[in-house]
Order: C-alpha cells, then sequence, then structure tokens
C-alpha cells in the first residue's frame, strides 16, 4: 500500500510508516493494499539546501545507532516532499587533538548522504567540552548556499553531545545564531541542551531536539518526522526561522 503522507511503497500488514511515521490503524481496524494510488500531497517546489555535521569523538559513541538512523529519517521525508534535495554532510572532532572538520558529502543525492553518515566512526578525542562551534561556523561558511530564497532555502542539521568549547575565530555563541540568522539559514540541534548550544539556537531561532539512542523506532521516527515536518512546513511557507510542527 501507499503512505497517504509520503507517498512511499509501504507493506500492507504495517501499522506505521517506516519513512515517515504514519499511522494507518488509528481510529479503528487495518486497511488492506491500497488498490488506488491516494492523491500525491503537492511538493514544495524550491529546493532544499540541507547540511549536517555529526560530532564524531568517543562522546558521541553512545549515539553511533541513533544518529544515522533519525539522519536517514529526516533526509527521506523531506525528499518525499520537496522538489529536490541537495546535501552536504560533515563531521567534526577535537581540534586540539588534531580531529579536523571533514566534508563527507559534498552537494551530493540524498541516497549518497545517507550512506556516508552510516560510515563516520566516532572515537578519541579529548574529554568534553567539543568543537561544535567551530564545525557549524566551517558548515555555514563552506557550503555554497543559494541566495536566492525563492529557488533554495538552506537547513543546518548538527548532531552533537556535551557543551562546545569558544569558537577559535572568537565568535560567541549568539553572534554565530544571529548571523545565521541574517543569512536565511535555518538552524535544528540535535543535541544535549547545554548552555553555549542553547544560546546558539536562541540566537538563530532555530529548534534544539534531544539527541537519542533509543532502540525504540517510534521514538525515532517522532523525532524525525518533528524536524523534517518542520523543514518542509517552513520552506513551504517561506518563513525566515522554522516552525514548530508537530508530526502526524
Amino acid at each position: 500500500m501507499i503512505c497517504p503522507s509520503c507517498q512511499v511503497q509501504v507493506d500492507a500488514s504495517a501499522d506505521v510508516c517506516p519513512t515517515c511515521g504514519w499511522k494507518f490503524n488509528v481510529g479503528g481496524g487495518k486497511p488492506g493494499p491500497s488498490l488506488v494510488r491516494p492523491a500525491a500531497r503537492p511538493k514544495i517546489q524550491t529546493e532544499v539546501e540541507l547540511a549536517a555535521t555529526v560530532d564524531r569523538t568517543g562522546s558521541s559513541k553512545p549515539f553511533e545507532v541513533g544518529i544515522p538512523k533519525t539522519f536517514e529519517l529526516i533526509v527521506k521525508q523531506v525528499a518525499a516532499k520537496a522538489r529536490s534535495v541537495k546535501c552536504w554532510v560533515a563531521s567534526h572532532g577535537d581540534l586540539d587533538e588534531g580531529q579536523a572538520f571533514v566534508i563527507h558529502t559534498d552537494g551530493g543525492a540524498p541516497e549518497q548522504a545517507i550512506e556516508d553518515i552510516k560510515r563516520v566512526t566516532y572515537n578519541g578525542g579529548g574529554d568534553a567540552p567539543e568543537h561544535h562551534l567551530d564545525a557549524v561556523e566551517s558548515l555555514l561558511n563552506t557550503v555554497p548556499w543559494t541566495a536566492n530564497p525563492a529557488r533554495a532555502r538552506g537547513a543546518i542539521l548538527a548532531f552533537m553531545t556535551a557543551d562546545s568549547k569558544s569558537a577559535r575565530s572568537g565568535i560567541s555563541a549568539r553572534d554565530l545564531g544571529a548571523e545565521i540568522k541574517r543569512r536565511g539559514i535555518l538552524l535544528y540541534l540535535v543535541c544535549e541542551p547545554t548552555p553555549t548550544l542553547q544560546d546558539l539556537v536562541r540566537a538563530a531561532e532555530g529548534l534544539m531536539f534531544q539527541i537519542t539512542n533509543s532502540p525504540d523506532p517510534a521514538e525515532l521516527q517522532r523525532i524525525a518526522a518533528q524536524l523534517a515536518a518542520s523543514i518542509v512546513a517552513t520552506v513551504a511557507s517561506g518563513s525566515t526561522v522554522p516552525m514548530t510542527v508537530p508530526a502526524n
């Protein structure tokens, strides 16, 4: 059958869409196979430029399962509803320990980004805090964002654990967040809430989600569905800041 939310083919015995989390059996019996394809929801006509960075230090080791799964769910849901999606995937480590900022996917397709983030390994680095601000600043300044918001909208998605050290450039979390907002880039943090990261997301008027390595697929789907729904709704509406949208 076809999921009425994301238009992905789903096994007829499924209770929940594995891509977007849509619940098929709400309000009663389970439907049989779909004989008529539901009308596709119109795709947003603006391209989405999605850039992600992952903390690959040992601090993120406990989340090595949840990070790629959450990213895959988010990207698939956005790709199902956007005209096109271009992806960047980076990882960052402890600069003091020689772990440089690395680009793994450079303007690639969603499928490539999903495979690349699965290959990130988590190890090394010194004690927390980490160099998250440097990573977000590097991503902001590395991606060739489209200047015309009518053609494309950019979004930064950062997976981070622990708090952040000060940026080597000297920019504060608040000033970096303000610069992200000034450029019209949407900011989403999947992280452990910390004072510095809260300053960053507030200044950018972005959204923060609690990082999880939950073995429960429903929990991962809930986070991914809320984040993806926000990206789609924000881009579709032309809003300059991420919108909070409840997932189906």
